[in-house]
């Protein structure tokens, strides 16, 4: 396979891994509202639950796509791939994942569905706040890596910034409604306003607009 065509081929694959973390983070969407309105909520947060964990786990996959993608390259700068945190943060993301489905199921299964549910939310928003630094040093090398005007660079790491700062948030947000549930403070409800926070996130703020916003950048 000549270096073009494993380029394509890895094009793709992260195209159609952004692709499912979206389309996860919608139908986790859908299923958090529908819940908030009364439509079989007990049953849809542990769906959502498993839905958001499905988008996770792609999270995960796409960071450890790229982060291989960038140590191959020789060009880049040994300190600045070095620096990435990249492993620890797709680590987490997928076993946050994995655990969130595998907690998801067992509500489904009635096993201590409202408390599973709480500590998958808090798990998954965890995640979201400790892979933060990690995804601004990423982005940082991916804008380095395309070889942005200075002013231009300025303006796209401005843009990340600001997406990497409402991961931080949301899962920040995601952390206290769990807290909030597990100590039985309209425990279905918050979990459910929890997964809409991530699955918004995941949707609004997901690796297909960074790769997007990057595209746009380096036109």
């Amino acid at each position: 396979m000549t270096v073009t065509q494993e380029g394509h081929f890895e094009s793709k694959a992260a195209s159609g891994a952004a692709a499912s973390e979206a389309v996860a983070g919608i139908v986790a969407i859908i299923l958090t509202i529908l819940g908030l309105a009364h439509v079989s909520p007990n049953f849809l947060v542990a769906v959502a639950t498993i839905a958001v964990g499905v988008a996770v786990v792609f999270r995960g996959g796409m960071v450890a796509t790229e982060y291989a993608r960038l140590v191959s390259r020789p060009a880049e700068p040994s300190t600045t791939v070095a620096d990435l945190g990249g492993n620890a943060s797709w680590s987490i993301e997928l076993l946050s994942g994995a655990a969130g489905i595998v907690l998801g199921v067992l509500a489904l299964l009635q096993v201590a569905p409202t408390e599973l549910v709480a500590i998958a939310a808090i798990a998954f928003g965890g995640t979201f706040v400790l892979s933060s630094s990690s995804a601004a040093q990423l982005n940082l090398a991916r804008l380095t890596s395309v070889g942005l005007a200075q002013h231009t660079q300025r303006l796209a790491s401005n843009v990340l910034a600001g997406s990497v700062g409402i991961q931080a948030v949301s899962g920040l947000t995601a952390v206290v409604l769990g807290i909030l549930a597990l100590a039985g403070f309209s425990s279905v409800t918050l979990v459910l306003i929890a997964l809409l926070t991530l699955g918004a996130f995941i949707l609004v703020n997901g690796r297909a607009l960074t790769g997007a916003l990057l595209t746009m950048f380096s036109r």
